[in-house]
């Protein structure tokens, strides 16, 4: 058998006994590392495409910190360098162990495998680091011949627990809610900081990601002039405000002076519509000497000379700093899109314009709320923020409307059906009345809780649409077929189409889909849209057919044979309450008619948006109805695509009540409404 070399031996672990290189962090970073460029090839490390990252990279080994935290965009560089750079800096220069925190541990073993190991094996300096013993790498672990370990874990009380590390470093923190209150022990960045305690002023903590939480205070305003203190949010943001809070500043071109590359300075031709073309207009405009015509191609040289302003300092013309910074335990780092490497200013206004136009079409805020956490790098503060009296503004203005009367103006009905059970087993209905460009109004508002059923003293029983297939035949006389008269005539006009609730996986959503499959063998099934809300959904709309008959635990009688459409909670509520927040007649304006009780208006502002974009309830027993029907209707409305309507050429069901097939005199037959073979037949 071959044997060992004493000499070599000693050789290849000669390293371990040397001291710790004295090189800073940047400059190891760029002798050792190499990384891959935008065609995937390996290249050495070039921190000059992203110079705003040598300072925070030099102070990972600093000794008058015990954490980091970067804020930024996404495509910044912030992750190469503060994860695979500190990572290759530490195994050559600084070995040490280190605990690398991801999302999750899929996201821990892709780290692992597809970044840190390949830059090991690509980067020269970094090869003969790894150990060559066969059980000393696997996915979620690293073992390099000086003996050092790259743990990757993910946000768990084990992984925060017992052992002692002198570097932590924790990835897009925002990105996974768990980091915020790990197994009930503390958020993330806390517990880590934790872990490298013993090591004491040798210890460090790095928090990197871009913002994904919403801002708390919804009256919160930034105050006048450059400021550095984030709004007040949870996450990585307000992390960095428990550091020295350091804001990227560049020099203007033209008069020298630093400012905050913020996303507010840029400008673009407001008066060209088409988005793509918008944004390649774009310049940015320098706070100080007012001139908009900085161009991007001044971008670059404007990103190599930009400097790190601390919270309390100045910065001269020539890059001097002035004043004192705060005295913290945390170096942090905020900064904005505008002066990310990898992404340019006219994506960064492409992405805006179009976000802006996605949330004025649909009113939901998930794209603004994306392009400005990751593009702009920057919290979200919500346009559907809770009023503290929204429901008192909202009554107060109510308008003159005759109950069960439609106005000339509108142009189709829709109605919402809410089924409650329990004690109070009822049928709640909203009728809603839309016009062109979907502005709306409230038609009726009522409550089915007496069945045909005969009860005790002459009468009816309660209705029970869990138990009682023929109480949903209640719906079909007073909501599906119901007309209402239109103002100063004599016409009416009929419900177009309706949604109801399926009450959830018991007997209730069996009955539901035996009245469904009840009305379709009497050609009505289409004026019925059975639902079921999901929180995270991303299309407003998705229609499944459910079929539970290979599961012996369900009890809906689900076979594959009705669809059940899944509305978007979430995103519709967020419809909802922007719809509500216009407060003149005009697209998407609600009016509320003055019957209406001072009970409706509380349930429809029942419940709030949280900063994770989540809809919940104030108070955990308030009634949340009329917000529920109102968000039906919406369902309602992007299912049948009259947000999508030419109105100088609706479709016929949509046209004025002089021409609406859907709208009849009285004594007059329906024209949608054809007796045959004892159905009706609605077109």
């Amino acid at each position: 058998m071959p044997t060992a070399n004493a000499k070599d031996i000693i050789v290849d672990l000669a390293e371990i006994l040397q001291p710790s290189d004295q090189t800073a962090v940047s400059q190891g970073v760029m002798d050792t590392v190499y990384t891959k460029d935008p065609a995937e090839n390996w290249i050495p490390w070039q921190l000059e495409t992203a110079p705003y990252m040598v300072e925070p990279l030099d102070l990972v080994t600093s000794r008058r910190h015990r954490g980091l935290i970067f804020v930024g965009p996404a495509r910044s560089g912030k992750s190469n360098a503060l994860i695979q750079g500190v990572v290759g800096y530490t195994a050559k220069c600084n070995p040490r162990d280190t605990l690398i925190v991801h999302t999750t541990k899929d996201k821990a073993a892709e780290l692992s495998r597809k970044d840190i190991e390949p830059m090991f094996r690509h980067s020269p300096a970094l090869a003969p680091m790894l150990s060559t013993r066969a059980n000393d790498n696997n996915t979620l672990r690293i073992i390099l011949k000086n003996g050092a370990w790259i743990r990757f874990g993910y946000p768990t009380k084990a992984i925060f627990a017992s052992s002692s590390w002198p570097q932590v470093l924790i990835t897009d923190y925002d990105r996974e809610a768990k980091m915020l209150n790990v197994g009930g022990e503390g958020d993330g960045f806390a517990l880590a900081c934790k872990r490298t305690q013993t090591f004491r002023s040798r210890g460090i903590t790095v928090a990197e990601s871009s913002p994904g939480y919403e801002v708390l205070d919804p009256d919160w305003e930034p105050d006048h002039g450059f400021y550095h203190e984030a709004p007040p949010t949870l996450g990585v943001m307000g992390l960095y405000n428990l550091g020295d809070r350091r804001v990227l500043y560049w020099p203007c071109p033209h008069c020298k002076e630093y400012f905050p590359a913020r996303f507010e300075y840029l400008r673009w031709d407001t008066t060209i519509e088409n988005p793509k073309a918008a944004s390649e207009s774009v310049t940015m405009q320098c706070p100080c000497c007012e001139r908009d015509d900085i161009y991007p191609s001044d971008k670059f040289a404007m990103t190599q000379a930009a400097r790190w302003v601390p919270q309390g300092c100045t910065i001269d013309p020539d890059g001097t700093l002035h004043g004192a910074s705060i005295n913290t335990d945390y170096a942090s780092f905020w900064m904005e899109g505008p002066a990310a490497s990898f992404q340019s200013w006219q994506q960064l206004v492409y992405q805006y314009l179009i976000a802006k136009a996605d949330f004025e079409a649909t009113g939901s805020e998930e794209k603004f709320k994306t392009t400005i956490n990751v593009d702009q790098g920057r919290p979200y503060q919500s346009i559907n923020r809770q009023r503290k009296d929204l429901a008192g503004e909202l009554q107060a203005r109510v308008c003159e409307q005759a109950q069960k009367t439609v106005p000339q103006w509108v142009r189709f009905l829709t109605a919402a059906v809410d089924v409650q059970g329990g004690s109070r087993a009822r049928f709640s209905i909203l009728v809603m009345g839309w016009g062109p460009e979907l502005e709306h109004t409230v038609i009726d508002r009522f409550e089915i809780e007496a069945s045909k059923r005969p009860g005790e003293q002459g009468k009816f029983k309660r209705i029970n649409p869990g138990s009682y297939l023929e109480d949903w035949d209640l719906l079909h006389e007073r909501v599906l077929l119901k007309r209402y008269r239109i103002e100063e005539t004599d016409a009416r006009m009929q419900v177009l189409l309706t949604a109801c609730d399926t009450g959830g996986e018991n007997e209730t959503a069996a009955n539901a889909y035996d009245y469904y499959r009840k009305l379709k063998q009497h050609g009505l099934s289409h004026k019925l849209m059975l639902i079921k809300g999901r929180a995270n959904q991303n299309d407003y709309v998705a229609v499944t057919y459910p079929d539970n008959t290979k599961r012996k635990d369900r009890t809906q009688k689900a076979r594959g044979d009705v669809p059940l459409f899944l509305l978007a909670s979430n995103a519709l509520k967020d419809v909802v309450a922007n719809s509500l927040e216009r407060d003149e007649p005009g697209p998407k304006y609600c009016h509320f008619p003055n019957w209406l009780p001072e009970a409706f208006f509380e349930e429809l502002t029942a419940e709030e948006r949280d900063v994770k974009g989540r809809w919940n309830k104030v108070k955990a027993k308030a009634p949340n109805e009329a917000l529920d029907q109102f968000y039906y209707c919406w369902g309602m409305i992007y299912k049948i695509q009259a947000h999508n309507i030419r109105w100088d050429n609706p479709p016929p069901w949509a046209a004025s009540w002089e021409t609406n097939p859907r709208v009849v005199r009285d004594g007059q037959t329906s024209a949608t409404m054809v007796p045959k073979r004892r159905r009706y037949v609605f077109s």
